[in-house]
């Protein structure tokens, strides 16, 4: 049985955060764009009553996709709405959803935001469960998340790092990117608590520049981290997938493809540099659940180390979704995510998920994304922008 979308609300919303700063940017209020998908074929599975619903979240950044809130905003109502509107969709499948305009133009970020709100109509427990058949990490995760530190500050970041080893964490990435003084002080702060850690494989610690360095100056700074117990350096430069897997080939310690990996096309750029560029996948940016699975298990096959990361500030639609893409594909080398009021200071669901002691994650049960948007969290939180319907 098919059916068919009927309504789309689109929702944007600013929710507080307790502050987050690295070489690109500095947060203090996570802004996104919410969905709320109507389907046409009647009663919900999961409702006694009423359409069959489903919510999804994203997070535009200029830096990373090209997109904007602006821009998700139009291509939702020009690009993706119209498509989506004839198609028929089948309930226990996911979607295929527009990932670029008619230009070619990249617009995973607001592809994400419609493919998650009708994973989470579609799809029952059951479906999950089908799905899972077969992948290594079934409907157990076994995956513990990183802690991401870093601050101007280091004697912030050594606090950081103080909270993050009292609960449990044993995996971090720290942001570089500041300056060079900031950089080496944030550095001995993290050396001074983990050093011999480190040094025994108790800890892992990787580097992230978000593009703050040249090609040019790349190789020598990375050669640098190697005493401090670095063990891969993310996105040092922004550049095309295809120039990170060449500056990869100068490198002592393995990049990590953050913005150079967007699409397929960029994943079989850098697998030119097979293992010496892991993979840093993320659901906003690479255009939702099924995109983001096929990069995952791409790397699978093909021996690449997988970061399967988040953009700062989700809430818990989209950590509900990343615990599905754990569910389904084989384990990473890391995670970051499902911080939740670790970094939020509110959210948009009844009951917020975040992970556990020792940045241990529990599978989800139930269908959909298996998580509830509070109503009178978003009316506080957000505000309607569009109501899209049929024509």
């Amino acid at each position: 049985m098919s059916v068919r979308a009927a309504k789309l609300d689109v929702y944007r919303t600013a929710i507080p955060m307790r502050g987050f700063e690295h070489a690109a940017a500095r947060r203090e209020v996570a802004e996104a764009v919410v969905v709320r998908l109507e389907l046409s074929d009647g009663p919900s599975p999961r409702l006694r009553s009423g359409p069959r619903v489903g919510w999804g979240e994203t997070h535009p950044r200029a830096y990373v996709t090209g997109e904007t809130i602006d821009t998700v905003l139009a291509d939702l109502r020009e690009v993706i709405w119209p498509a989506l509107l004839g198609a028929e969709l089948r309930p226990g499948e996911l979607p295929e959803v527009p990932a670029a305009d008619a230009t070619g133009r990249c617009i995973n970020a607001a592809a994400c935001a419609v493919e998650l709100a009708a994973a989470d109509a579609l799809m029952g427990q059951e479906d999950w469960t089908r799905l899972a058949e077969g992948a290594q990490g079934g409907r157990h995760l076994s995956v513990r998340v990183s802690g991401v530190i870093g601050s101007a500050a280091p004697a912030k970041t050594a606090r950081q790092l103080r909270w993050m080893r009292w609960f449990g964490l044993r995996d971090f990435k720290l942001k570089l990117g500041f300056s060079d003084e900031v950089d080496r002080a944030n550095l001995a702060a993290v050396h001074r608590q983990i050093g011999k850690a480190l040094a025994r494989g108790k800890c892992t610690l990787r580097v992230d520049v978000n593009g703050a360095w040249s090609a040019d100056q790349t190789p020598q700074r990375v050669a640098e981290l190697k005493p401090w117990g670095v063990c891969a350096v993310e996105q040092p430069v922004f550049c095309s997938a295809g120039e990170l897997a060449a500056l990869a080939e100068r490198c002592e310690l393995p990049l990590i493809a953050d913005e150079s990996l967007l699409t397929e096309a960029d994943a079989q750029a850098l697998l030119a540099a097979g293992e010496k560029v892991w993979w840093n996948v993320r659901l906003s940016k690479n255009g939702g659940l099924a995109r983001s699975l096929a990069l995952a298990e791409l790397a699978a096959q093909c021996g690449v180390p997988l970061v399967v990361g988040c953009m700062v500030g989700e809430s818990s639609i989209l950590s509900a979704a990343q615990r599905r893409l754990l569910e389904l594909a084989s384990p990473p080398r890391f995670v970051e995510g499902n911080y939740g009021r670790f970094l939020l200071r509110d959210d948009l669901v009844r009951r917020s998920l975040r992970f556990g002691y020792g940045g241990r994650l529990k599978a989800l049960r139930g269908a959909g994304l298996g998580v509830k948007v509070d109503g009178s969290k978003l009316a506080r939180l957000g505000v309607l922008v569009a109501s899209l319907g049929g024509v």
